[in-house]
């Protein structure tokens, strides 16, 4: 009977743990800046890995301007990705996704 009890503690603490790591994950990507989103978008027009781009687009931003960037890059990614052949992004939303790093770049 103690198996038991210390199978389900041992339950608690990993679903604690991961809980905890989340609420810290979602607050720090709240608090994303402009030069964290342009990297993120840059990462994806990259060739490279786009773990940055994942994470960009998995949790909302606390900035309300950001947010909305992060929303019509979501969109673009939903639409532009898997129909070009070898591309994450097609070449279209690449377009766009360059005319969006240009706003940020250039926005004060």
């Amino acid at each position: 009977m103690h198996w038991v009890l210390i199978v389900v503690l041992l339950v608690i603490a990993v679903f604690c743990f991961f809980r905890w790591a989340n609420h810290q994950t979602k607050r720090q990507h709240a608090a994303f800046t402009k030069s964290d989103v342009i990297a993120a978008i840059e990462n994806v027009l990259s060739s490279g890995y786009h773990d940055e781009w994942d994470l960009f687009l998995a949790w909302p931003i606390g900035d309300s301007y950001l947010e909305s960037v992060r929303q019509r890059c979501m969109a673009i990614s939903s639409e532009y990705s898997g129909t070009e052949k070898g591309k994450d992004i097609a070449t279209s939303g690449e377009t766009k996704l360059h005319l969006i790093l240009n706003e940020l770049k250039s926005h004060a």
